[in-house]
Parts: C-alpha cells; structure tokens; sequence
C-alpha cells in the first residue's frame, strides 16, 4: 500500500484471499454485508475466503492475506492485540469496519456504557494498534456501501476507495468540524444518517446531542463537504459552465391556480403535481414557508397535490430538508420519492448514491430529483438584515424575491422593484456557498430557474432520461405549456453560472492560502489531509 493504493493496478483481479475476523462487535457489521441479496453471492463467488466467524467453519489465518475485514473493538487482551498485529503483518490491505472498530464506537460512546462483555471494560480503535489502510464508519455500515466497497476493490478502483482512506481517525471530530470551519451547507443530509438521532437542527446547522452520539463517523463522512472527491464530468453540451443536459427548454404551468401561488414558472409544483396524479411517485420531500417566521422554510413531506401547495415559492434562507429521507421511508412508507433541492443539496443525494453509507435502501427510493437555480443561499437572520438594512424593505412587505443579471432583485407589496447587487449581496451569504462551484442543479434530473426566461415563466434544463420521461409526460398530458429555450437565454443562464464557477475558484483557493479545511474533491492527491 501506498497512501492507500496498492501499487499493482490493471484489470479485476482475480481472487484475492479474504479474512473477515470479529472482535468485541454485535456481528452487526457482518449481518449488513449478508443483508444485500442482490451482490454477496457474486462477492463471495469472486473472492476466496479463508476466514470468517460467521459464514465459514476455518479458523485459521492464513500466511498470506490480501484483504483483511476487521470489525469490533479491540480489548486489551493479549489475545485480541496480537491477533490484529498479526493480520496487520499478513495483510496487504486492512480494513476497519464499522464504528467499533473505527472508533470505539457504540462499545465505548453509548450512553449507559453499554459493553458486550462486562468482564473486559476497556476497547480500542484498531488504528490505536495498527496501521489501517481503509476505514468504513457506519453503525453498521450499509449493506450497499459495503458491497459497493468490495466491488470497487475487485475493481481496482482506487480512487473510489480514497475517501476511505482519508477517514482514519477523524470521526471523533464529527460533524461539528465541518460546521466550525464555514463549510456546512445545511443540507441535512447528516441528521437522516444518524442512527440514534443524535442531531437536531437550529437555524439549519446540525447540533450533536452528546449523550445520544456513539461517535460511528456516518454524518462526518456522508456530509457533501467531508471526504469525497466528486469527479469533473464531460459536460456534454458546448455550453459546460450550466452542466450536461439533453434538452433546454422554457415552461409554464397551465394551472390558474399554481400561476397565482407559485414563483416565476410554477413548474416545480406542477411536474410533482403530475407525478402524484399519475403514481410515478407517493411523497415530495420540499421546503415550505415557516408558520413563525417570513421567509424562512421548513422541511416538509407531501403526498397530495393538495398539500404540494403549502410548498410553493422560494425560501430564501438555509433549510435542511434532506434531514426528512429517512422518515419519509421508514415512518411514512414512502416507496416513490421526489426531491427538490438546491445545488449543495443534489450534491449531497449524488454522494448519497454513491456512497450511501448510512441510509440503507434509500438511494432506490428516490424517483426523481429536481434541482433549482442558486446563486448563495442565507441564514434567516442574515437575510433579514440584508432586505431591511440595504432594501430597505421589512420581510413582511415583500411579494417576491428573484435573481436577475447582476442583481437580487426583490418586489416589495407596494409594487416597487428593489435592487441589490449581487457584489453586495454576497457579504451576507453563509460562508459555505462561497466556494460552491454550481448554480443550475447539475446533479439533478431536471434544473429549474427563473433566470433567461420570460415573466411568468421558467428555464429548465432535462439532464437525465429519467427527467425526460417524466416532464414529456407532463408536457403531453396538458400540466406544463413549453417552448424552446433562446440562444440569448441560454447564453446568460451561461454566464451567471460561469461567474459562480470563478467566484467558487477564488475562494478556494484563499481557504488553501489560508490553511482552512476544504472538501476532499479539492484535494489534488488522494492521500489524507
């Protein structure tokens, strides 16, 4: 290993010798791995394994190890610490699954202390021990992500592996690094992995209950701005600064209704609307306008066109919404998701689906996404400053807020148009956006905007044929009026998102000058930061 690559490389490797080796754990891990039907007869077909307390009867290790699994903590037991230097001195690659092993984990951080055997009261972190190459935190670890793991390893997918290997031993800072540093983009994302619901949100940034934490690592991991290198992807189109797309379009609702209560197009609403009418999803997962505060939004789940109404319009202040996926699955039965989200957000579901660490089963379960239009996005009590100190303006006696070229414009009860520019604007964005690289959603299905297109109606950007499908259908069926997109639109939708771009670029690069934290995907090698 070097930096966490094995310095052979090339095609799938052919079968490398396995251990799995338990030690103080629940088997919790173990039974994850079992749990993913669909990939670990094909795993266990394409290694050979020695070693494992559950699935096989050897208990001998063998000389020679290519991938060692470790799971639990270890006890100070001369038993246990020679066994884990053992592997480490066979092993070509050692891997720590799960918290306990991570971390110590539920064996040492449950609240009540709760220990498998009360007779040894002491358990360390394998990497207190030995040198570990790859570190998967969970508690346990999804199924998918472990498969996945395997897969990428078989693989020799070592850039997929990379985050793994920046993980050691930074799990105990938890999520609360990635808040103090300026880089949380309050997402949510975080909250729904949390297995003992150990955060809670205040003003959109998550909060640790300590005594409900076991410390697994999953929200520091699965956060948007922790350790995930997020590749560059063709873009598809001349026109790469909005990302790729397959068609562009503008597009208004036919509804009377959603045009009265709807910002701009009123497309959001309706292509959700269509996708409930006709059962291509159950339940939205959306922001809706706080019952205590102007402007400021809720997370919200609606399983009606009816309720899908509370949802509509911008909410121009941070809202966790994605902190509502587990519930929407596991408390409201929800089979058929549609999100809607910013930017950071469909960062957040991409990473989701590439690495769904914590959220077994729930990637599948999200039929379609769609993105929305960000230049920066505000905490309330910022935003409330902002429209009253340099708008003047109450946020009570607004009507709309939009962006236009150059300027954040907002269009008070009275009828006036007041507008802020947007260099002004960006002294009171939260400090994560700055060194956001995407304003038009490009991991989303479908990116919708006000930008480019006429009054009363919306830019919109299919990306995946998933989208496609979906808003054909509601074009067809009469929900959605479209027309072609203009050059001179698209050109300037094109513009403000190569500016968020280079802005993006500048910050970055005075975090670096300045030694603060940055995401992985910045990192320029894969070796730990």
């Amino acid at each position: 290993m070097h930096d966490g690559v094995p310095v052979d490389g090339g095609a799938r490797m052919s079968k490398p010798v396995v251990v799995w080796v338990e030690l103080a754990a629940c088997s919790g891990c173990s039974v994850s791995f079992l749990d993913n039907h669909d990939s670990v007869g094909r795993i266990l077909e394409a290694i050979d394994l020695r070693y494992d307390t559950l699935i096989i009867d050897g208990r001998d290790i063998p000389d020679h190890i290519d991938l060692a699994i470790v799971e639990g903590g270890v006890a100070i037991t001369d038993k246990q610490i020679e066994l884990v230097r053992c592997i480490r001195r066979r092993s070509d690659v050692v891997v720590a699954m799960g918290a306990c092993a991570e971390t110590g984990g539920v064996l040492n951080y449950a609240e009540g202390n709760q220990m498998p055997m009360p007779e040894l009261d002491a358990y360390l972190p394998l990497h207190d021990l030995i040198e570990v190459d790859y570190v998967l935190p969970g508690c346990p670890p999804a199924s998918e992500a472990i498969a996945k793991f395997f897969e990428a390893y078989l693989d020799k997918d070592w850039a997929y592996l990379a985050p793994y290997n920046t993980i050691k031993g930074k799990s105990e800072g938890k999520i609360r690094d990635i808040v103090k540093m300026g880089l949380c983009v309050s997402c949510g994302l975080c909250g729904a992995t949390c297995p003992t619901n150990a955060i809670r949100f205040v003003e959109g940034k998550p909060v640790i209950r300590d005594e409900r934490c076991i410390i697994c690592g999953e929200c520091y991991f699965q956060c948007p701005r922790s350790f995930l290198r997020l590749e560059e992807r063709d873009p598809g189109t001349p026109n790469g600064s909005v990302g790729p797309y397959l068609e562009a379009y503008q597009m208004r609702t036919t509804s009377s209704t959603l045009r009265r209560a709807a910002q701009s197009g009123g497309i959001v609403t309706t292509l959700f609307t269509y996708a409930l009418d006709n059962n291509l999803i159950d339940g939205v997962i959306a922001a809706k306008k706080s019952e205590e505060s102007v402007w400021m939004g809720d997370p919200y789940i609606a399983t009606t066109p009816e309720e899908l109404l509370a949802t509509t319009g911008t909410k121009y202040s941070v809202c966790p919404t994605l902190n509502y996926l587990r519930d929407a699955v596991t408390t409201h039965g929800l089979g058929k998701l549609g999100i809607v989200g910013l930017p950071c957000q469909h960062e957040a579901l991409k990473k989701l689906d590439d690495y769904p660490l914590g959220l077994r089963h729930i990637s599948d379960k999200i039929a379609l996404k769609v993105g929305l239009f960000c230049t920066s996005n505000f905490r309330y009590n910022a935003m409330t400053k902002m429209v009253e100190e340099v708008g003047g303006v109450r946020p009570e006696d607004i009507r709309k807020i939009d962006i236009g070229a150059g300027s954040f414009n907002i269009s008070a009860l009275t009828g006036e148009l007041i507008k802020i520019p947007l260099d002004v604007v960006h002294n009171y964005e939260q400090e994560s956006c700055k060194i956001c690289p995407d304003f038009t959603s490009e991991y989303a299905d479908i990116s919708v905007g006000s930008i480019g297109a006429d009054e009363h109606w919306s830019t919109v950007f299919v990306r995946t044929q998933r989208g496609k499908e979906i808003l054909d259908g509601a074009v067809e069926n009469g929900y959605i009026d479209s027309r072609e997109l203009p050059e001179n639109a698209l050109k300037l939708v094109g513009k403000i998102a190569a500016s968020k771009r280079k802005k993006g670029a500048r910050y970055l690069a005075t975090r670096k000058d300045y030694g603060l934290l940055i995401p992985f995907r910045y990192v320029e090698t894969d070796s730990s930061t």
